[in-house]
């Protein structure tokens, strides 16, 4: 017992448990407070798994809808690896368990690792001090949007596969970093873009962080002399390649991820600029008027990131962020919290902050997201 305790990984994973368990008792708790004040008697798994949430549930009893089916929303646009993970989870078990639970389960353990494995990146990247240990854990359990990470979602596994690829990355095991991003290209499309994190890091790793061409060259070169580090540059995606390899299979589309997609989307605005534009002008929905301010607010803070030298990290946000801009500012607010990278920033902020003001952010922080749990347990179209 005395070992346990002198562990400075069990001390760690223990206060991380603790803040867990106490997110997740205001998640509980939160339960009668909404089924009282909307006159309903709901469970809480009916009110933590609302959209997407009943797709993955499908998948995982059912599989892909198959080409023949009418369904215009077919499921293929859900990537296989967080399914396959809970069904494999569902067999072991005897299909004895509710497959939203075994859901829950399997991203309450996901983004826990993500909490373990941030806090440890952070401590070597940063020499982060005590007090500010814990920042990180508050953030991922407790701060808006997510309540994401608690239910059938793939935001708890592509996190968790983010923070070990940084993780990875900065102690330099390239390699290792790649499968990660593997990982999370298998979970989401979006996990394909850490390989622009990865080269970034290793042209810092080689050549240092100011560009010329004369460095770029020399880059290049000295990439080619390293068979293992390129192999790891070539693993990121594989993922993704590997659904689409099934796919093309299953559907006769390697694409079809991607194309079933305006079953969901009909609108048509120029990239980027265009959907930032309409969104932020008020031309299109409140609700996505919202989301627009909300992509500025978090550019600006990948911006930050960039001029405090997160620069591997800084890349991979904006790059996550400007893929959804190239269509809409839909769900872009949970896309955000998804890619983890946001909350690193936040952290830099709040450990430069004095305890006073650290306290009063992080408070108002967990009150928004306890009032977003709320609009989910509502099933609240601004969570959309």
């Amino acid at each position: 017992m005395n070992r346990l305790k002198n562990n400075e990984n069990c001390r760690l994973l223990l206060k991380i448990l603790i803040i867990f368990a106490i997110s997740r008792l205001i998640m509980l708790i939160m339960v009668p407070v909404y089924n009282g004040i909307m006159g309903t008697h709901r469970s809480f798994l009916f009110l933590m798994n609302e959209w997407d949430a009943k797709k993955y549930a499908y998948i995982i009893n059912h599989g892909y809808t198959h080409p023949t089916d009418i369904d215009p929303q077919a499921n293929w646009a859900f990537f296989p690896l967080y399914v396959i993970v809970c069904a494999a989870l569902k067999a072991v078990t005897g299909g004895l368990i509710n497959t939203y639970v075994i859901g829950m389960i399997v991203s309450n353990i996901c983004i826990i690792i993500a909490a373990f494995f941030a806090v440890k990146g952070l401590k070597k990247q940063t020499s982060i001090k005590e007090e500010y240990t814990m920042i990180m854990p508050v953030l991922l359990f407790m701060a808006p949007y997510t309540f994401y990470c608690s239910s059938v979602y793939t935001e708890a596994m592509f996190i968790m596969f983010i923070v070990l690829f940084f993780y990875f990355l900065f102690e330099k095991k390239y390699m290792a970093a790649g499968i990660m991003a593997a990982c999370s290209s298998g979970t989401r499309i979006v996990g394909c873009i850490l390989v622009f994190a990865l080269v970034v890091q290793l042209y810092i790793d080689m050549e240092g962080t100011k560009i010329s061409f004369g460095r770029v060259k020399t880059f290049v070169m000295d990439m080619l002399k390293a068979p293992k580090k390129i192999l790891s540059v070539l693993v990121c995606p594989l993922g993704a390649f590997a659904y689409m390899a099934f796919l093309n299979f299953f559907c006769g589309d390697a694409w079809a991820y991607k194309n079933v997609q305006i079953a969901w989307r009909e609108d048509e605005y120029f990239p980027i600029i265009g959907v930032l534009w309409k969104a932020c002008t008020g031309q299109i929905e409140p609700r996505y008027t919202y989301m627009g301010w909300f992509c500025i607010a978090i550019l600006i803070l990948y911006g930050y990131m960039f001029y405090r030298k997160y620069y591997s990290m800084a890349v991979f946000g904006i790059i996550s962020l400007l893929v959804p801009l190239t269509s809409h500012v839909m769900s872009t607010c949970r896309f955000t919290a998804g890619t983890y990278v946001a909350f690193v920033g936040v952290y830099d902020i709040l450990t430069r902050c004095n305890k006073a003001v650290r306290y009063i952010i992080m408070a108002v922080l967990i009150a928004i997201e306890i009032y977003l749990l709320f609009l989910w347990y509502n099933s609240d179209c601004w969570l959309m």
